[in-house]
C-alpha cells in the first residue's frame, strides 16, 4: 500500500506534472470569486485530485489483458497519450508553444497555455488527432480514447467535489483504510451535513395483503 509521500517520490515527474496541468485547466484556482461563499474556490491542484486521477486509472479503471493474468495499470500510458496529442496540436499550428517552451521536455501538455489543453482534450474526444501515433491501448482505438477524455473529466470533478480530499494523508490508501481527517469543502458546498449513524435504513414500502378464501391481494 502507497502513502501520499511514497507516490510522490516513487512517480515519474513528468507523469505528475501533466495531471497536476489536466486538473487545473479543468478546475482552477477562482481567487477572483473569493468573496462568494456560494462558489467553492480552492481548485483541484488544490485539493491533490491528480494524486485521486493516478490512483483511479492504476487501480479502479486498470485493463486486464488476456496474455497477462496481473491488471495494467493506465496512469503512465494516458499521461503519454495526452502529451503526444499536446505535440500533434502544436505542430498543427494551433499554438505557438512548442520545445523552446519551459517545461516542454518534462510534459508538452502542461507546456501548454490553459485554452490549449482543454481544446487538446476536445480534440481527442472528438477523434480528431491521429490515434495511430498513441501509446497502447490507446493505438488504433479512438473509441477507448474518447471514453478515456470523458473519464478524466468525469474523475476530475468526482475527485474534487466528493469528500476524497477530506482523507488527507490517508487518501491514496485503500478505501477501508481511508479516514476523514476534516470535513470535506465539497460537502459544505453542497449543504451535505455529513455522515449521520443510526439512521433507520429503507426497506421497501409497506405492502398490505387483502385475502378472500384461499386467494390473496397484495396492495
Amino acid at each position: 500500500m502507497q502513502t501520499a509521500n511514497l507516490r510522490g517520490v516513487c512517480m515519474d515527474p513528468g507523469m505528475y506534472i501533466t495531471y497536476r496541468a489536466l486538473v487545473e485547466a479543468l478546475i482552477p484556482y477562482t481567487p477572483v470569486i473569493s468573496l462568494s461563499e456560494a462558489v467553492q474556490v480552492p481548485g483541484a491542484v488544490a485539493n491533490g485530485v491528480y494524486d485521486y486521477l493516478i490512483w483511479e486509472l492504476d487501480h479502479s479503471l486498470s485493463l486486464v489483458c488476456c496474455i497477462s493474468p496481473e491488471a495494467i495499470p493506465l496512469s503512465a500510458p494516458t499521461a503519454q497519450l495526452l502529451n503526444i496529442a499536446a505535440v500533434q496540436y502544436t505542430s498543427a499550428g494551433y499554438s505557438d508553444c512548442g520545445p523552446w517552451s519551459p517545461g516542454w521536455a518534462w510534459s508538452p501538455f502542461a507546456a501548454l497555455a490553459t485554452e490549449d489543453r482543454i481544446r487538446v482534450l476536445s480534440l481527442l474526444e472528438q477523434r480528431q488527432l491521429d490515434c495511430g501515433l498513441f501509446p497502447p491501448p490507446y493505438k488504433e482505438d479512438a473509441g477507448f480514447t474518447s471514453y478515456m477524455v470523458d473519464f478524466l473529466n468525469r474523475a476530475t470533478l468526482f475527485g474534487n467535489y466528493s469528500e476524497w480530499p477530506a482523507y488527507g494523508t490517508t487518501r491514496l490508501n485503500t478505501p477501508l483504510c481511508r479516514r476523514l481527517e476534516f470535513f470535506p469543502v465539497g460537502w459544505r458546498q453542497a449543504e451535505y451535513p455529513g455522515v449521520s449513524k443510526g439512521h433507520r435504513a429503507f426497506r421497501g414500502y409497506m405492502l398490505y395483503i387483502e385475502r378472500e378464501g384461499a386467494c390473496y391481494t397484495i396492495v
